[in-house]
């Protein structure tokens, strides 16, 4: 796909706390926009639910940030263009669809596309759908990627920015990506290739009216054969060029560097949840103790990366509780149970 050369957008912003409005459906061929990344610690997103309050007034210490830019084309294709990839979108009246992306080591085209947003977000709004890529590695490693998408616009309230400054009407969207990866060297044999499977949580803040996030919250689990092989954890502040001085603090440069891909508050904590699974009877059965007070959820996956059950709910600190699954129906075999707990990803194989 061909880029046309960005300009970076200059944002209008007046004395009173205005925010960059990122709105991609409505775009001008060959336009272009832009904002500043930061990159923040990972938090727990905690519940969803109505006039929610986050307060991340003291999560904004950053010690890196780049420029998010965003182009349209001729062909009414629009990219958005971050440090080490680029991603490409259609779009329709309410709909933003991804078609492709690209990376100095990857390419990725959708046979069958990707939705990423339908617009106006309205709370308790959903949508799934099953997409599938055709991608080339390092330029000759052809991979194939299956999966399905759900969307859900599961929380409504305002951020606390810094003191004085609450930004309200502000919806909160939870993306759930499974999907399964094969790759070989010919591409005639993807058909009976390993298979790599990831889920991976999303969490985005949007401002009313802007089509991009101002808080993006990232867990993303690979398996290997169903074994979890490693958990990564990413957490973005979104703004405006001139807004970052403003609300973006510089970390503490004494302060020791977090470990790559892994930006969680406390990377050492204990787990908070003690559980056994039992999977006898078409039914998946957790037994557990919390320690503190916890946000759950639990998806049940297969190898190809297809999501058959989603959970959430919120928890006292206790022991002796129980949840049950039921997974009648489904064809007998191994699927991954996946547990996130205040952000802190386990997972199990368990036989039906």
């Amino acid at each position: 796909m061909k880029l046309y050369p960005v300009i970076q957008a200059l944002l209008l912003l007046g004395t009173t706390s205005v925010y960059g409005q990122i709105n991609l459906s409505a775009m001008d061929t060959l336009s272009t926009d832009s904002l500043q990344k930061s990159e923040i610690r990972y938090f727990s997103p905690g519940k969803g639910g109505v006039n929610r309050v986050w307060d991340f007034s003291q999560k904004l210490g950053s010690k890196a940030s780049s420029q998010v830019m965003f182009a349209k084309d001729s062909a009414g294709v629009i990219s958005i263009i971050e440090p080490g990839r680029n991603r490409y979108y259609r779009t329709t009246a309410d709909t933003l669809i991804l078609i492709g992306s690209e990376s100095p080591l990857e390419k990725r085209v959708y046979s069958k596309v990707k939705l990423s947003k339908r617009f106006p977000l309205e709370y308790g709004d959903s949508i799934t759908g099953m997409y599938k890529c055709e991608g080339m590695y390092c330029g000759n490693h052809p991979f194939r990627e299956i999966g399905t998408r759900t969307i859900k616009v599961d929380a409504v309230g305002s951020i606390v920015l810094a003191e004085n400054d609450t930004v309200g009407n502000v919806k909160r969207v939870h993306t759930i990506d499974s999907y399964s990866v094969c790759m070989d060297i010919d591409s005639a044999a993807l058909d009976t290739a390993k298979l790599t499977q990831v889920i991976e949580e999303r969490y985005e803040w949007f401002l009313s009216d802007s089509q991009y996030p101002i808080i993006e919250n990232i867990t993303s689990t690979t398996y290997f054969n169903m074994d979890a092989i490693g958990t990564t954890k990413y957490a973005w502040c979104n703004l405006p060029d001139d807004k970052v001085a403003r609300y973006i603090n510089p970390s503490d440069d004494d302060t020791p560097d977090e470990p790559d891909n892994s930006f969680d508050v406390e990377p050492a904590a204990p787990d908070i949840i003690h559980y056994n699974v039992d999977s006898s009877g078409g039914v998946v059965t957790i037994t557990y103790d919390l320690d503190a007070d916890a946000s759950i959820g639990t998806i049940v996956a297969s190898h190809m990366g297809m999501v058959y059950s989603h959970r959430e709910w919120t928890q006292k600190a206790g022991q002796g509780y129980s949840v049950q699954i039921d997974c009648n129906g489904l064809r007998s075999g191994m699927y991954i149970l996946y547990i996130n707990v205040n952000g802190k990803a386990y997972s199990e194989k368990v036989i039906l």
